[in-house]
Parts: structure tokens; sequence; C-alpha cells
């Protein structure tokens, strides 16, 4: 009862490494298998391309945060464009457009 069990216990690595060593290339070679990789190889690119761009917009954002609680002139200029906001000792003229 004792050498089956040291005998499956050495059996067991060993059959699942072959069986490994088997179903793997199998796996990769069968008529989906490249594709496959091929795509999720140009999704992972599409993936980081897009990490890149986020980042890249967080980075912008980042700064315009920094700049209104750091920078009054900031906080002014957007008051004005986005907000159409003016001091209070400025005239605003208005023409009418033709």
């Amino acid at each position: 009862m004792g050498s089956f069990y040291r005998f499956a216990r050495a059996a067991l690595p060993i059959s699942l490494l072959l069986l490994a060593a088997v179903a793997v290339p199998l796996k990769i070679l069968d008529s989906e298998g490249l594709e496959r990789v091929e795509r999720l190889d140009r999704e992972l690119e599409d993936l980081e391309a897009s990490n890149r761009q986020l980042e890249r917009e967080n980075d912008a954002l980042r700064r315009e945060i920094h700049a209104f609680h750091s920078d009054p002139r900031y906080v002014e200029k957007i008051a004005r464009d986005e907000l159409g906001m003016v001091g209070p000792d400025e005239i605003i003229y208005q023409f009418p457009y033709e």
C-alpha cells in the first residue's frame, strides 16, 4: 500500500507536466490560437495607448487644479472667458450685429 502512494506522489507531477507540454502547444496552434494571441496583442497595445492618453489628460487636469488653487489670475481668466464675468469697475459695451 505504501509503495502505491509513493508511486502516485511521483507520477502525478510528471503526468501533469506531460499533459501541459502537450496541451499548451495544441491550444496555441489550433485554428484560433495564434489569431487570438495576435488579437489580444493588438488589444493590449490599444489599451496601453488609451492609458497613455488618459495619463496625459489626468496630468492636464492636475495642472488645472493646481492653477485654480494657486493662481488668482487663472481663476480670473476662467471667470471672464467661461462665465462672462466682469470686474466691478469695468463697463461693458454691446454692439448690435448686422
